[in-house]
């Protein structure tokens, strides 16, 4: 395929600063009562230092770090640039609340105060890390109930305040939000997809004038990444009233009003407010982050460094009890937090898949990994299709991870792996893991790889025949000139539609190719995770049908299996079987795409029957 035209280069450029990792930011996970965190962070001068400086303090003339916690259901993303802003003078962090974005699920039900202890857990891990002994926090819709709670819980640490929206409900809207939650939801996944078109709508009436479509979509793209717990957020925050907290809060608080769903909601608490100050952001909108970052930066960061008052009496006083504090005890500041997995309790040993990031030659790449107790075999890397991510692994990374290092990668611009600064081939991802591979210091490998991934794992095979032992193929991509020139043509850029008409074609296109066996939370995910790429997500089918495996596959010397089941390339696969020098064939004429999460222990079986034979 041709390069991309200056125009064209130029508006994807521009979509994807929506999506892009800015300068400067980086992605980690740390452990916290809950589970594993995923955090977004910045300092000063970050993109210069490389890793976080640990166990240094900030300078005496450093600013107060800011905590930002977002709304619900999205993920830390949406601070993304506003957090390499705020950097440029402060440490800058954004925490995915439990269940958003990468963070654990809560266990139980949580409330408001339970996300307000993860978020206590970060702090005393910035303590540690970065010798940081107050904190300002600011919350975003959910995220400013969450923000208050941990003020009220850390009211020594937690210094000042900004809120974007504080909703105060009459006692009517109170009681119909209550009967909402009530009710179980209308089914976000039906057929005709009308559900994902309302979804569409509402976040585009509400977005930033300044927000292009390319912002909307990664909006409804976070909010279904997680959606399933978006219901037990909204409980939570609605359990607790702005209405009750505002006034008991002591720190200073800087609430903003933007032109949002909550504007009117949010005017009502202008006279709560005991020490602040109340902005109306008219003509903002959701993305304002994003569109706006400077005079948000601007604002936010002249209130956060204004002069302190001297704290009186009554500021440091505990709280009356008529508003008694969260009952769970507050960690200690000295308790250090866990750096590994807490010893398994009696009974056999259960795999457990955890996410890290790898500084890729595009920037963070995203991976998932399941380690055996008593690895036995050669370790395998899988790779994904186009356009979608690792997370279609999970099951067979389970399955396969009882007895081997298992990787699911995200291959660059998919999943939550950075992309490159334009369209690159099926060459460059091959790279792309290898460079995996040695970061992992893995001396030999297998390969599986599922459509795109599947061309690709035949070149990795190619550029390491000496570590690239043997290679599964889920379907095998050959096609004629015409063909090519087809798919070239049906799988280009879409454009996004302000009436959410693309999403509705996407996801009946989907549906096509899944058997009636397969959950339907099985094409949810495959579909939410398609919409990850952003402007980037059909790079991986133009790398695809760029390149030609008639003339990669008879020179592979590896075995090869090929796994062909009843899915759109089924005609094309054996057309690969022919061009092997050591090709086996897998026939799954009653399966079609989702078969590894219905039959994982099987699919396992075929795995293992031609990846450990001798």
């Amino acid at each position: 395929m041709g390069r991309m035209s200056a125009t064209e280069v130029e508006q994807v450029q521009r979509d994807m600063l929506f999506w892009r990792t800015p300068v400067g930011v980086r992605r980690e996970f740390i452990d916290a009562r809950n589970g594993r965190l995923h955090l977004r962070l910045a300092w000063p001068e970050s993109a210069s230092l490389g890793s976080a400086p640990h166990g240094s303090a900030p300078h005496e003339s450093a600013k107060v770090p800011l905590v930002c916690l977002h709304l619900s259901p999205n993920s830390s993303r949406v601070y993304a640039r506003f957090l390499a802003e705020m950097a440029r003078d402060r440490l800058a962090v954004a925490p995915d609340t439990p269940g958003f974005g990468l963070s654990t699920p809560p266990i139980a039900e949580p409330r408001i105060e339970d996300y307000a202890d993860c978020i206590a857990d970060l702090l005393v891990h910035l303590e540690q890390r970065f010798g940081c002994r107050q904190f300002d926090v600011m919350g975003y819709h959910t995220g400013s109930k969450i923000a208050l709670a941990l003020a009220r819980r850390e009211h020594s640490r937690i210094r000042r305040i900004v809120l974007v929206s504080a909703p105060v409900y009459t006692p009517d809207e109170l009681a119909k939000q209550r009967a909402a939650l009530a009710v179980p939801a209308a089914d976000a996944w039906a057929s005709d997809g009308e559900a994902l078109r309302r979804r569409w709508l509402e976040h585009w009436r509400w977005k930033d004038p300044a927000a292009p479509a390319a912002f909307v979509q990664r909006e409804v793209a976070e909010g279904l990444l997680n959606q399933a717990e978006a219901p037990r957020a909204y409980r939570a925050a609605f359990a607790v009233q702005h209405a009750e907290w505002l006034p008991q809060t002591r720190q200073p608080v800087l609430l903003l009003c933007p032109d949002d769903d909550l504007r009117e909601a949010t005017l009502r608490a202008r006279p709560l407010l005991r020490h602040g100050r109340f902005v109306e952001c008219r003509g903002w909108g959701h993305g304002f982050l994003d569109v706006r970052t400077e005079a948000a930066a601007e604002l936010i960061r002249g209130f956060l460094d204004e002069p302190e008052a001297h704290p009186s009496a009554e500021s440091m006083a505990p709280l009356p009890t008529t508003a008694p504090l969260p009952t769970t005890a507050p960690l200690p500041a000295i308790t250090p937090l866990p750096t590994t997995a807490p010893p398994p309790v009696a009974g056999p040993p259960v795999a457990r898949i955890q996410r890290a990031f790898y500084d890729g030659p595009y920037g963070p790449l995203h991976y998932r990994r399941v380690d055996a107790v008593s690895p036995a075999a050669v370790p395998l890397l899988m790779l994904h299709m186009s356009p979608n991510s690792g997370r279609i692994f999970e099951a067979a990374l389970l399955e396969m991870g009882r007895d081997r290092l298992c990787i699911a990668a995200d291959t660059p611009g998919f999943g939550e792996s950075e992309a490159p600064s334009e369209p690159v081939g099926i060459e460059q991802f091959a790279r792309a893991m290898l460079s995996l591979i040695d970061h992992l210091g893995l001396a030999e490998i297998d390969v599986l790889g599922y459509h795109t991934g599947a061309i690709t794992s035949i070149v990795l095979a190619l550029l390491q025949p000496s570590r690239v032992r043997k290679v599964v193929q889920i379907s095998s991509p050959v096609f004629t000139d015409e063909e090519l020139l087809q798919l070239r043509r049906d799988y280009a850029a879409r454009a996004l539609r302000e009436d959410g008409g693309h999403l509705v074609e996407s996801w009946q296109h989907l549906q096509r190719f899944y058997g009636p066996e397969v959950p339907r939370e099985v094409l949810a995910r495959n579909f939410t995770e398609g919409l990850r790429g952003g402007p980037a997500a059909h790079w991986g089918h133009r790398a695809a049908f760029a390149h030609d495996l008639r003339r990669d596959l008879p020179r592979v010397q590896q075995p090869v299996l090929i796994v062909n089941p009843a899915d759109d390339l089924a005609e094309h696969s054996p057309r690969g079987l022919a061009l092997l020098r050591h090709g086996q064939w897998l026939d799954l004429p009653d399966h079609a795409h989702g078969f590894i999460d219905v039959m994982p222990q099987r699919f396992g079986e075929h795995l293992r029957a031609f990846l450990d034979a001798t």
